[in-house]
Formats: C-alpha cells, structure tokens, sequence
C-alpha cells in the first residue's frame, strides 16, 4: 500500500505518532525510518514476514497492526493472540511486540 492508499483510520495513528517522536512534518521522510531495524511477524500457521527499515504502530483499540517500511509500503495485519511481532534493533537485542 502507498501512503495515498492508507485507510483513514490510519492517516490519524500515523499522525500522532509523528507528533510523538517529534516531527516537525505530517508525513513519513526517510529520516524516520530506523536504519539497522528488522521487524519480524510469525503467524499461527507458521508462515513468517520480515522488513527492513521499518517500524510498527500497535491499534489494539482496531485490532490491527501497521508496518511502515521506507521502501516496501504500508502493511496492515489483523492483531490477534498468536500473533507474534519481533523487533530486532541494532543493538541485537530482541523486543517482543
């Protein structure tokens, strides 16, 4: 998906989240992506998705997720129990979502 492709619901958490960390901007410059980041997602049936030069914003009030990736677009996944997101940052050290 491109940034003109994302849902409404999605414009206002990507814009808050850009005030939170500060941006002086409405939407995503390069700047914001992290550089060393890899961001992991496990389904239940065992398949599996990587990104790189990403990050993620958790809506737990829509049961979603949404994966921001500088070169790939925007990725939406429903949130659910199984759902395991991992976040690998560049000092190695693993956070689980």
């Amino acid at each position: 998906m491109r940034p003109n492709d994302l849902p409404e619901r999605w414009k206002v958490k990507l814009q808050d989240h850009l005030i939170a960390i500060g941006s002086k901007y409405k939407t995503l410059g390069s700047g914001d992506f992290p550089r060393d980041n890899v961001v992991r997602i496990n389904f239940e049936d065992e398949s599996k998705v990587e990104f790189r030069y990403a990050f993620i914003i958790n809506a737990p009030e829509l049961q979603e997720i949404c994966v921001f990736t500088e070169h790939c677009g925007y990725h939406i996944f429903h949130s659910y129990d199984e759902l395991n997101v991992v976040i690998e940052d560049p000092s190695d050290s693993l956070e689980n979502y």
